[in-house]
């Protein structure tokens, strides 16, 4: 059975609702909320805080008890990057979603004009999902007009109200993207070193994004059973930095051979499987010797690391410099 919503009615939908409200750090002035909705067909958690005016982040999380669908729409245009950081695809149809999906662990950058402004949204029961969206103001990008063709393109619908997206197919999240929308979410800093901190890593991914669509990758033909393998692939690898495994353990845990792992891996996130592991560890190792006390030995053991020597290699050829200057420079 499905359970269908309009948007107007989502507030009847949250009935019977428990709601929390945490308050989190004021980016400058404006409270950064987080607030839970129980509701008889499943739960929903939001947390929403605004970076300055026009520039907010939105994160979900979602599961419900039977399949539903949401449609959604607003008052006005909307420019959002949005991203799907489940396991699984979300439904996802509007003027501008050619799929009619969203693949797990991917995004795009999006104008929807005002009369498009609206979306039919699917969930299935007892699956978890989580999302990622920025709203922008027009001016974070419209200052970059003349400097890139892809962006131009995308500028020159803008400008003509006509609702588009940057990639014509998707932006995919690799192991960059992932560190830094993970950068964003459990940002420490308050006050005007947060509203700093959190402008920069969006103008970064929005830059990961953009290079990663006008960078040349070898792309090779998957199925959509592989491309789905592969992608659980990289789940396992982030969920695994402690015991990492080889090439062929993943492949044997997905079915599929060495070779099509390997290439289909590349062309899908921009990096070996091993090289995706290490940016990903790297990433951990420096939140772990910047936001706590643990001791460099335990990083190295908890990353995968059989020894803290390798593990030492491993950080200055990334950083330039050895683990222990860093830790030694905020002490």
């Amino acid at each position: 059975m499905s359970y269908n919503i309009d948007g107007s009615d989502f507030g009847d939908f949250l009935v019977e609702q428990d709601i929390d409200t945490v308050t989190r750090p004021k980016p400058i002035d404006a409270l950064s909320e987080q607030i839970r909705f129980r509701t008889p067909k499943g739960d929903i958690l939001f947390e929403q805080y605004p970076i300055k005016d026009h520039l907010s982040v939105l994160t979900g999380r979602y599961q419900f008890r039977e399949d539903i669908l949401i449609n959604g729409a607003g008052d006005s245009s909307l420019l959002e990057m949005h991203f799907n950081l489940s396991d699984h695809a979300i439904s996802y149809k509007n003027r501008t979603a050619k799929k009619g999906y969203v693949a797990p662990m991917t995004g795009n950058l999006t104008f929807l004009a005002a009369e498009d402004n609206k979306a039919k949204i699917g969930f299935m029961e007892d699956t978890w999902y989580n999302t990622f969206d920025i709203h922008l103001p027009l001016e974070t990008i419209m200052q970059y007009e003349g400097e890139s063709k892809k962006m131009d393109l995308f500028l020159n619908n803008i400008q003509k109200n006509i609702s588009a997206t940057l990639a014509k197919d998707e932006i995919r999240i690799g192991a960059k993207e992932f560190c830094v929308i993970e950068d964003i979410k459990n940002c420490k800093y308050t006050g005007l070193t947060r509203r700093i901190y959190l402008e920069s890593k969006v103008y970064e991914l929005l830059a990961l994004g953009l290079n990663g669509l006008e960078t040349d990758l070898k792309t090779i033909k998957l199925s959509n059973g592989d491309s789905e393998r592969i992608k659980y692939v990289a789940q396992v690898i982030r969920e695994n930095l402690d015991t990492p495994f080889t090439i062929l353990e993943l492949a044997r845990m997905v079915n599929i051979n060495q070779t099509k792992l390997k290439e289909g891996f590349k062309s899908i996130f921009g990096n070996t499987v091993f090289g995706y592991l290490q940016e990903i560890r790297m990433n951990m190792a420096k939140k772990y010797l910047l936001e706590t006390k643990t001791p460099v030995q335990e990083i190295s053991f908890r990353l995968g690391y059989q020894n803290v020597s390798n593990f030492s290699i491993a950080f200055k050829k990334t950083f330039g410099y050895p683990p222990t200057r860093l830790r030694n420079s905020i002490e």
